[in-house]
């Protein structure tokens, strides 16, 4: 195929993938499974948008902060779903989480958990991209005030014996729904004994979507976080999973560097400097989750202490954090790099060899691009070029193969999940970009 042609193409569809799935200002993942605003999404989904439409991609985080709470002890909150408009064919909808709007809370309905917070690494990368003077002083500012109050609301809330390790509450949370890394937590939590109908699987074969055991779970954590409140005090003495996540910890750390350069260039220091001391207090602590026996990072239950020995991708990236120790570098190189041995498309979720690797559904094996590309980036920034290198291209491909879907096989390079997916297409958008200026794709936040 000629390769300008095929660039061509994919670069249309991409652009219409986004143009798509927009709803005036926010960007939904794919119509009818995911019909609303998902957090860490729009943050990647911006990069497509700046491409081509950079007051596009701000408007995805102005309507995102629509979402965020704005009083009480959760003040500071970005949900990990923004319920704009209503829709019936996703389930747990607003009627589920209890938290509807009421005006001094909340302006719209949502969710009561989060995402991993990669928003402010994602606006460095989209002022490197497109340096317009006057829509940057229309829509910096906002932005980074609201983000702040987020990373406040992290720290306060997720780690609030100022731990150096945020924790999660809900696997939801982690954006890796159904990972295995999650099997042990979730096993003491008890299932939802109350009637639901789950509306996924009318859009997607089950095989591919998580289990009815995982999800009974997930909606007893919903049940309980609505039950005592929302209270992150309550939560953080008695919730039923706590995790220290190793992408969460990761993510949040690299926009909290990223977020306290915004905060300079604004001449916001005090929030500079208390960010730069919790990146400092975690480079501290990230040693208690490594393990010996997988030699990578990997995430802890925070009930038990226990670490959570499963091989996924997430503990690769620390490097993207900024938290891989010196003496851990090679080691998890060396890990990383047997890794993709074993698979011909690259970046499974679970290693392929581990016994609870299922190439197919969801969280539990398959590749998701837009984590490609940050751990990805996170090698090279960290001087492993050739590695990083191998890892684009050993994906890159899976565009041209299986067009723009919501995950992929790491055995057949099949598309899976839903299709025209919007961080997907958004990820192609930039690499292609990055491409056209010169630039090696995984290089493209590294100054973020």
């Amino acid at each position: 195929m000629n390769t300008s042609r095929n660039t061509d193409h994919l670069l249309a569809q991409a652009q219409q993938t986004l143009k798509t799935n927009d709803r005036g200002g926010y960007t939904v993942p794919t119509a009818n499974l995911y019909p609303f605003q998902w957090n860490w999404d729009a943050g990647v989904t911006a990069l497509g948008w700046m491409t081509f439409d950079p007051q596009r991609a701000w408007d995805e985080f102005h309507h995102l902060l629509k979402g965020q709470w704005i009083s009480g002890p959760n003040d500071g909150l970005i949900p990990h779903i923004i319920f704009h408009q209503p829709s019936d064919s996703y389930f747990p909808g607003p009627d589920q989480w209890g938290c509807l709007a009421d005006g001094t809370v909340r302006r719209v309905a949502t969710t009561s958990i989060s995402q991993p917070p990669l928003h402010a690494t994602m606006v460095r990368a989209m002022l490197q991209m497109h340096s317009d003077a006057a829509i940057t002083q229309r829509n910096l500012q906002p932005i980074v005030q609201g983000l702040v109050r987020h990373h406040r609301w992290w720290y306060r809330c997720r780690d609030p014996h100022n731990t150096g390790l945020v924790f999660s509450i809900h696997p939801w949370e982690s954006g890796m729904d159904n990972s295995p890394a999650w099997d042990v937590p979730l096993a003491k939590v008890p299932p939802a004994t109350r009637a639901y109908t789950r509306k996924d699987l009318g859009h997607i074969d089950n095989s591919m979507r998580p289990t009815q055991a995982f999800y009974d779970r997930a909606v007893y954590l919903l049940d309980f976080n609505r039950e005592v409140d929302f209270d992150p005090q309550r939560i953080a003495d008695s919730g039923p999973y706590r995790v220290n996540d190793v992408c969460i910890i990761s993510i949040l750390n690299r926009a909290s560097h990223s977020l306290a350069g915004l905060c300079d260039q604004l001449g916001l220091h005090e929030d500079a400097a208390f960010l730069r001391a919790r990146c400092a207090l975690t480079q501290k602590a990230i040693g208690a989750l490594w393990s010996d026996a997988l030699g990578q990072y990997v995430s802890r239950d925070c009930i038990t202490g226990q670490l959570l020995e499963l091989p996924t991708h997430a503990g690769f990236l620390t490097w993207y954090g900024k938290l891989v120790l010196p003496e851990h570098d090679a080691i998890q190189h060396a890990t990383l790099s047997a890794w993709l041995q074993e698979t011909p498309y690259a970046l499974p979720s679970t290693r392929s060899t581990c016994s609870q690797f299922e190439p197919a559904r969801y969280w539990r094996g398959p590749i998701w691009q837009h984590l490609t590309t940050l751990i990805a980036e996170g090698l090279e920034r960290c001087g492993h070029t050739a590695l990083g290198t191998r890892l684009h291209q050993s994906t890159e491909v899976l565009f041209a193969k299986s067009g723009f879907c919501e995950y992929y096989h790491p055995l057949t390079g099949e598309g899976l999940g839903g299709s025209n997916f919007s961080w997907t297409a958004a990820t192609y958008l930039f690499w292609n970009h990055l491409n056209t200026h010169g630039q090696h794709p995984a290089s493209g936040l590294r100054a973020a």
